[in-house]
């Protein structure tokens, strides 16, 4: 990787055999600053602006998106599953531990009860947070990434923003879609996914503007956030359970019972986690790392990215109101306008 500190090297300034290299490696003709700028006044219009003269949609069929949306239920389940696993084993351990030291002070409801509620779930989370960039790179065989393009783009990007970014920290995955996303929890243990559709179908200043999206979530350390919200809910929940004597109702219910009142007050917790907290939050945080990426590779060029992206995925038609609401990101419409709006 290039040295941090020189400007994002211009097509004309680089030596006539790197140039060539690069332009066997690349899908199509590396673009430059000006070119972007042309080709912006084009493409950045959104809905209403021309379709490239080459059609490369990504149009997957009913089983192609069973496999994708499969593999991404396979990758959430297995995170979920090591949390669990390890939340329960942190509760056993902890509990033994204090009930040796302290015999009855960890009675369902007490507070060494509720702490040690919210430590197992810290540590669990942690686990699961952690996992993930295995996970992912295990189920889509995540390579290193080594391309130029991407080389020039983090070189760029660290004169921007001033960040420490490590280029080995970047892996090519396999999907259906093109798509990027940032994954572990804290900033140097975190890795960066691109789809090989997505390197395959971007321009270099795309393929930028898509690496400095997900840098930004990292800038705003948006993984650690999600995190804390997690262990303050789980604190807020098991002060309220206590508060309304949950557990002591529950020890009063026939065993049949019990399994389905503590399997319906769990799935009640997590709906409201998700829709109340988790999916504003996500949206929350889609559109400040809009903005910030939007503020290091410019405005025109980062509304082109997002226009391109949502184009590739065949995603340009907006979803119902109400789905909308339900979803992690906001549509290509709310995030170019708020993208736009930053003047």
């Amino acid at each position: 990787m290039q040295n941090a500190g020189q400007d994002y090297p211009k097509e004309d300034e680089r030596p006539p055999a790197e140039d060539a290299d690069e332009q066997t490696r690349a899908d199509g003709p590396l673009k430059t600053n000006r070119t972007v700028q042309v080709d912006q006044a084009n493409r950045v219009d959104g809905p209403q602006q021309a379709d490239q003269a080459t059609d490369d949609t990504i149009r997957l069929n009913w089983r192609e998106k069973l496999v994708e949306g499969g593999l991404t239920m396979v990758m959430a389940m297995v995170g979920t599953l090591i949390g669990v696993l390890v939340v329960f084993a942190a509760i056993i351990a902890l509990r033994s531990t204090l009930e040796e030291l302290a015999p009855g002070s960890t009675e369902a409801g007490s507070i060494p009860f509720i702490v040690l509620i919210v430590v197992a779930v810290a540590i669990g989370n942690a686990c699961s947070f952690c996992c993930a960039p295995y996970i992912i790179r295990l189920l889509y065989r995540g390579n290193e990434l080594r391309d130029h393009r991407m080389d020039r783009a983090v070189k760029h990007l660290i004169s921007v923003t001033g960040m420490d970014i490590r280029a080995e920290k970047i892996y090519a995955i396999n999907g259906k879609t093109a798509n990027a996303v940032v994954s572990g929890l804290f900033r140097k243990a975190q890795c960066i996914f691109f789809t090989k559709r997505l390197l395959e179908r971007m321009s270099e200043g795309e393929i930028m503007a898509a690496l400095a999206h997900e840098l930004a979530h990292a800038r705003h350390r948006h993984m650690p956030m999600i995190f804390l919200v997690l262990l303050i809910w789980t604190l807020v929940f098991q002060v309220f359970l206590s508060q309304i004597d949950y557990y002591a109702y529950f020890d009063s219910l026939e065993e049949p019972w019990k399994m389905g009142v503590y399997l319906g007050i769990n799935l009640a917790n997590l709906y409201l986690l998700m829709f109340l907290v988790l999916f504003p939050l996500s949206r929350r945080n889609e559109y400040q790392a809009d903005a910030t990426a939007a503020l290091w590779v410019g405005t025109d060029l980062y509304k082109q990215t997002l226009y391109r992206l949502y184009q590739i995925n065949d995603q340009l038609k907006p979803p119902r109101k109400f789905l909308a609401k339900l979803g992690t990101h906001p549509t290509l419409q709310e995030r170019l306008e708020r993208v736009g709006s930053l003047g």
